[in-house]
């Protein structure tokens, strides 16, 4: 009898455990020490279909226009990064139309 119920707290207790574990994970995952610069970041984006989309990426300095479907990733183009226009409003990104039109040389505005 005093078996079972050693088995029996010993199974509460991993399952106890398995949340608390998974969130530490989830923690470490996203830790990035101070003062560290992301080398990768998703600047912008916008859905095409379903699971279509194009991505506008920064790393390392540059910007990488992708093509991301379910199957691959594919490299539209590279924007120059001097070309795009700053944030609007500050920590709020700028729309992907004016990404991608600062990305092709294009004024801002609408297009007729």
């Amino acid at each position: 009898m005093a078996s079972t119920a050693w088995s029996l707290l010993m199974l509460l207790l991993v399952l106890a455990a398995i949340p608390l574990v998974l969130w530490t994970l989830k923690r470490v995952q996203t830790f990035r020490p101070p003062g560290s610069q992301r080398t990768l970041e998703v600047t912008a984006q916008l859905a095409l279909g379903a699971r279509e989309r194009i991505v506008m990426v920064r790393v390392d300095g540059r910007v990488l226009v992708l093509g991301v479907t379910p199957q691959q990733i594919s490299l539209l183009t590279e924007a120059n990064a001097a070309a795009l226009p700053p944030t609007a409003a500050p920590g709020m990104p700028p729309s992907f139309s004016s990404l991608l039109r600062g990305a092709a040389g294009l004024p801002p505005g609408r297009q007729p």
